[in-house]
């Protein structure tokens, strides 16, 4: 492996990363945002989806071994986001969407989401947005009529949220009397 730079690029909440490998021949691109392995192929250039003001760490893997596997070679990471995962009830017909939910610490729920139901599927995933370091964060899903009628909730257990904490943000400010710069922790 190696990757010896990467180039990005930032337009809106679009940031493009070009990989730039000295391997010859075919290479092959893994893709991980936070550790979690995001996509393969031969591009050198994947684009990702960052608000402003959200932090990520992207890494890519290029290798010119076609059976690599990027799941149990992935680099160390520790996501930012979660894949919430849950089945439909059996036992409910009529069922409109689900009430997706988050608790922060032990605090107040939060809505999250409302997920419609689609008729013929039984199991759905959303992804969480990204999560904060070192916080405790609980889900519950609840399948609602469409009366806004709730069922019985789903809820998962807490989980302590530990993951590549953003960098520091600091400001700057020059003093033209002075000719100084002054760097300080926001």
């Amino acid at each position: 492996m190696a990757i010896t730079a990467y180039s990005t690029v930032r337009i809106g909440n679009v940031v493009q990363v070009t990989a730039v490998s000295d391997l010859g021949g075919t290479i092959y691109y893994h893709w991980y945002e936070d550790g979690t392995w995001l996509a393969s192929g031969r591009v050198p250039t994947r684009a990702f989806r960052l608000p402003s003001g959200e932090q990520a760490r992207i890494e890519a893997i290029d290798t010119n071994d076609d059976d690599f596997d990027p799941i149990a070679d992935a680099p160390d990471g520790w996501p930012a986001r979660r894949t919430l995962f849950w089945l439909r009830d059996p036992a409910r017909g009529d069922v409109d969407a689900y009430l997706v939910e988050q608790q922060k610490d032990g605090g107040d729920w939060e809505t999250v989401a409302a997920v419609p139901h689609v008729a013929g599927q039984w199991s759905y995933t959303l992804l969480s947005d990204r999560l904060d370091d070192l916080a405790e964060y609980a889900w519950r899903v609840t399948p609602m009529d469409r009366a806004g009628n709730p069922g019985t909730p789903v809820e998962l257990a807490a989980e302590k949220i530990v993951r590549t904490p953003d960098a520091p943000s600091f400001g700057i400010a020059f003093d033209p009397n002075t000719t100084k710069v002054t760097f300080s922790a926001d």
